[in-house]
């Protein structure tokens, strides 16, 4: 037993890192808001994207588009999946590691997201409720993550500048 508490003793004794004792007491900028929007949806991007993707294929059997249109559109699809998977890896890193570049990227990619849900929420060809509940729920999520990364930002910034 005095071993054991002697060992513990030593242990707590030791000296701190530098870096640690720099880092002791620093505030922590990072938005929780912000991450757990982030975390919800990159599971709700991705079932966003198969069901939409499950979806074109029920149009494409039960519906009649126009010349190109129904590959126009899955482009358009498979090309929003790359750019929202982008857009929410550069916000949370940009969170976690308290960073205004990334966040604020991600806050650039928001526009082209917003536009495309839009998109696909009135003006694809055919547009089902399924459709308008699933793009007025990522509407939703890329307007509330672009609001929570501005604040992120400024808060970063005023944070490192004082």
């Amino acid at each position: 037993f005095f071993l054991i508490s002697q060992a513990l003793t030593n242990q707590t004794k030791r000296a701190v890192p530098r870096q640690q004792m720099e880092d002791y007491g620093k505030t922590i900028l990072s938005s929780l808001p912000l991450q757990i929007l982030i975390f919800f949806n990159n599971w709700f991007s991705l079932a966003w994207f198969m069901m939409n993707f499950a979806l074109y294929i029920y149009k494409g059997y039960h519906f009649h588009f126009p010349y190109a249109a129904y590959e126009w559109e899955l482009c358009m699809l498979v090309l929003m999946a790359f750019i929202e998977y982008s857009r929410l890896s550069l916000a949370s890193r940009g969170n976690r590691t308290e960073q205004i570049p990334p966040l604020l990227w991600s806050v650039a990619l928001a526009v082209p997201m917003v536009v495309g849900f839009a998109f696909f929420l009135a003006l694809q060809t055919y547009v089902l409720r399924v459709d308008v509940v699933l793009n007025t729920i990522a509407l939703c999520f890329v307007s509330l993550e672009l609001l929570f990364s501005v604040v992120t930002s400024m808060s970063f910034y005023r944070g490192f500048t004082g």
